[in-house]
């Protein structure tokens, strides 16, 4: 038989086990360029020939690949041996191996294990360790017990409950999992833990995150063998109030019936890592109804705190403070017994919404000061997504189609999803989403089409059902554009232009010497379209632009609070932004709702409706060498006036992220406080600009 090299043999697995596999994820998973994509596949049609097995094709950067294909190829006798750990990969295998070892690891197990180099393992073996700080976890090496984890077995487990989540995501993930504990008997525990989790779910009816789920699994399949290593350590981490829950009894029952053992500790770490993939507050709320009453506040906090940074007005405030709390219980969970979260939104919410990702890192300081930590920035970005909504301007055209979605994601997921399909479909008119079993009740004639996460999903003949991804690639955009317009309005595409259809015509017309350059850079004039949204926001004013010399005060110090607003607004008041109404109007706001427009430390943000009197987008900044009270609150001093006129919901966020990012970070929040003249201010912008 045909050998074909180690990469071509892990794409070969990665298609056998997902036929919608595209391009741009092998390119990713497998840390290669689209060539030798292209390379392998022709690799693996040479050994599909020479079986007799119908080849992969590729079209439009996914894999063509017949049923048949796959049963095929599934009964040949490919040499396990050939199976090899790839890129990152590695680092998160050896993260597994040292935790579930029962032998001291040194650096040739990993050389010959791994089948890697001796520099290549050092450089792996100090990614760990650069990971492991910031869970305050030390990689140590002995003669005696080789590599391993020092630190709060809790956060230890946290680092390799992060191994498995990016390692999850791999359809080869329990050979991953089997070469990490070196033992043969490994399927067999993880499908016993699969079917007796998935069983307790089903008892309790829980709705749980299946992304979540899946990760608590895994780390289920691997505690046996951590029991069993050198590096074993018990956690102690029991409340009281968790003996009152039947799922907690469930829990220990489930611990019992396991046929491999674990220590009685464990219990608790698994009650714990299961009601993390819990979705809604009711079990919370009930855990902890002191916290739970907390959060609800916080919740209406951090929506307030976010109309006063950015100046707008929260709409639906009651859709949005449900669905947060919701989260905040879930990540104040989470945060608490350090289980981590990766979020898979996080590099497109920073690309295309990083101005309110900034923002909410100044939002969420409340959250960080509750939980005596900062917040990563997944679950800032988890944030983002509910505010980006409020964000949306109103739909102009016409809703002439209704469509629900479908997400097994959670609700962060689902909300990035909506988002995303409401830009590409203006006219769409979306509901709320929902998960599969919801689906089931809604009733079909109060939607045209439905836009779903899994095939799994029951739709009438007269709907259209739509595949999407929670997040779509460009490449993605065009393809559902193109699916959706021909299907549901008689057009090819929203502008009536698809990449085929002008192949069409040219080749009508004219011989093409190179199709596939063609088609490249078709593909690439059309979808500048779903990058105006990124042009746009580079034209946006940035904090330089709006605070300048002429809009930088100084003063010694004023009698009140309503003086230091009047003063700081003034610049704003001489060249025509805003009118005296508007001052009134801020000041009114303070005497009505409070000190709210204190935001940090000595920071406040003065501002009031774009209605009450603003002309044009303005900022101004006044900083005082006293402090003065704001509501002769002495627990609410200022020094920093930073007073904002805005004229809608978007054109003021880009400066306002750079502000943001000034005052998230104590150092530069400092030097703006200690700034005493205008060039000092100039020099701190110019440095957030750099």
């Amino acid at each position: 038989m045909l050998i074909i090299e180690k990469r071509a043999f892990n794409l070969l697995q990665y298609l056998l086990n997902d036929r919608n596999f595209s391009v741009s994820k092998a390119m990713d998973l497998l840390g290669c360029t689209k060539r030798q994509i292209e390379y392998d596949v022709g690799k693996i049609n040479e050994l599909l020939k020479e079986n007799e097995i119908e080849l992969i094709r590729l079209s439009k950067g996914k894999f063509l690949i017949h049923k048949e294909t796959i049963s095929k190829v599934s009964r040949l006798n490919l040499p396990p041996q050939k199976f090899a750990v790839n890129g990152e990969n590695k680092i998160w295998i050896i993260c597994i191996q040292i935790f579930c070892t029962r032998e001291p690891l040194g650096l040739n197990h990993f050389i010959i294990n791994l089948q890697s180099s001796k520099n290549t393992i050092l450089c792996d073996l100090k990614k760990i360790a650069k990971i492991g700080r910031q869970y305050k976890v030390e990689l140590k090496y002995s003669r005696k017990q080789g590599y391993y984890f020092e630190g709060d077995p809790v956060k230890i487990r946290s680092l390799v409950l992060l191994a498995i989540i990016n390692l999850k995501d791999n359809f080869l993930c329990k050979k991953l999992m089997s070469l990490a504990v070196s033992d043969g008997s490994y399927e067999a525990v993880f499908e016993e833990a699969k079917g007796k989790t998935e069983a307790l779910i089903k008892e309790f009816n829980l709705p749980v995150m299946k992304e979540y789920l899946i990760q608590v699994i895994y780390f289920i399949s691997l505690l046996p063998y951590h029991f069993r290593s050198i590096a074993y350590l018990p956690v102690s981490i029991h409340e009281t109030t968790w003996n009152q829950l039947p799922l907690y009894a469930a829990v220990t029952a489930f611990y019992e019936s396991l046929t491999f053992h674990l220590p009685e500790e464990e219990v608790d770490y698994l009650f714990v890592l299961l009601l993390s993939t819990v979705i809604g507050d009711k079990m919370y709320s009930r855990l902890y109804s002191q916290e739970s009453v907390f959060l609800q506040e916080l919740c209406q906090s951090l929506i307030n705190r976010f109309e006063v940074i950015t100046g707008t007005e929260v709409q639906a405030k009651t859709g949005i403070s449900e669905n947060m709390l919701m989260h905040l219980h879930l990540a104040c969970f989470r945060l608490k017994y350090g289980i981590p979260v990766v979020n898979p939104a996080l590099k497109q919410v920073k690309k295309e919404y990083g101005e309110v990702f900034d923002i909410c890192r100044l939002v969420l300081e409340p959250f960080g000061d509750y939980l005596d930590c900062l917040i990563p920035e997944d679950e800032i970005a988890y944030i983002a997504l509910y505010f980006m909504t409020v964000m949306e301007l109103p739909d102009q055209e016409k809703i002439r189609k209704r469509a629900i979605i479908v997400c097994q994601n959670g609700i962060a997921s689902s909300v990035m999803m909506k988002n995303q399909l409401k830009k590409i479909f203006p006219e769409i008119h979306f509901a709320d989403t929902c998960n599969a079993e919801e689906f089931q009740e809604i009733p079909p004639e109060t939607y045209d089409m439905v836009f779903s996460t899994t095939e799994g999903i029951c739709v009438p003949a007269e709907k259209h059902l739509f595949l999407s991804s929670p997040i779509l690639t460009v490449e993605e955009r065009i393809v559902i554009s193109e699916a959706v317009y021909s299907s549901v309005f008689g057009i090819k595409s929203e502008a009536g232009i698809t990449v085929h259809s002008i192949l069409e015509i040219v080749e009508k017309y004219a011989v093409i010497h190179d199709q596939k350059g063609l088609w490249g850079d078709l593909k690439n004039l059309l979808q500048k379209r779903y990058k105006k949204e990124e042009i746009g926001r580079e034209g946006l004013p940035v904090i330089k632009d709006l605070l300048t010399k002429e809009t930088i005060l100084f003063a010694s110090r004023v009698n009140t609070w309503e003086e230091a607003i009047r003063l700081g607004a003034k610049p704003l008041l001489e060249n025509g932004s805003i009118t005296n109404e508007y001052i009134n109007a801020m000041i009114g706001n303070v005497k009505g709702f409070g000190p709210y427009i204190v935001i940090c430390p000595y920071v406040a943000i003065p501002h009031a409706q774009s209605q009450a009197g603003v002309h044009r987008l303005g900022m101004s900044f006044l900083k005082l060498e006293e402090e003065v009270c704001v509501l002769d609150n002495p627990q609410k001093p200022v020094k920093v006036f930073i007073t904002l006129a805005a004229i809608d919901n978007h054109t003021h966020l880009r400066a306002l992220a750079q502000l943001s990012n000034i005052l998230t970070n104590e150092d530069t929040r400092e030097q703006l406080l200690a700034c005493s003249s205008v060039e000092d201010v100039m020099e701190l912008i110019d440095m957030e600009e750099a």
